[in-house]
């Protein structure tokens, strides 16, 4: 199956999409719309056939407190470290474990970068739900906060590099 990331936009049918996890289904289905109105990005996996929502993930400009970030994140910043926040992550509940996830973050990622690139930013953090979700993030390069393991941090400079996109 092929799939195409596109902006969330009027014309995409959200109602059908359901991820197993009610609060992620429940923000697409009845937030991002107005969120995107707010400053948050929200971008679609979608499938190419169908055209049906397989997955989504949402951005924002964020700052990071220098003292919840990882010490070789934090060492050297200002107090308030420019960040993209990824804030919404999550694929259709009945994709799950091909893999499709860690695609979807690669999207997600060199999505952060391309922003950053133009905006500026140090790092991207992500709010992770629960623990599984971040040991998913662990699994790809993300360090915990020392105030919270589910809070995680990956400095764009070793995003940019494990994308082989050019930084800055």
């Amino acid at each position: 199956m092929s799939y195409r990331v596109e902006p969330l936009a009027a014309s995409h049918d959200l109602d059908a999409f359901d991820c197993g996890h009610a609060a992620l289904t429940h923000w697409l289905q009845q937030y991002a719309r107005n969120a995107t109105g707010q400053g948050t990005r929200t971008y679609l996996l979608v499938e190419g056939a169908t055209g049906a929502v397989a997955g989504y993930f949402a951005i924002a400009p964020y700052l990071v407190e220098r003292d919840t970030a990882p010490p070789g994140v934090g060492r050297g910043a200002p107090k308030r470290i420019p960040a993209i926040l990824l804030a919404k992550l999550a694929l259709r509940s009945d994709l799950h474990g091909q893999g499709l996830g860690a695609e979807l973050l690669v999207y997600a990622l060199t999505t952060i970068v391309t922003a950053a690139r133009s905006a500026g930013g140090r790092v991207v953090v992500v709010d992770a739900v629960d623990s599984n979700a971040a040991d998913f993030y662990r699994a790809h390069d993300f360090e915990s906060s020392p105030t919270d393991p589910c809070r995680l941090i990956m400095k764009l400079t070793t995003t940019a590099r494990a994308l082989d996109l050019p930084w800055p």
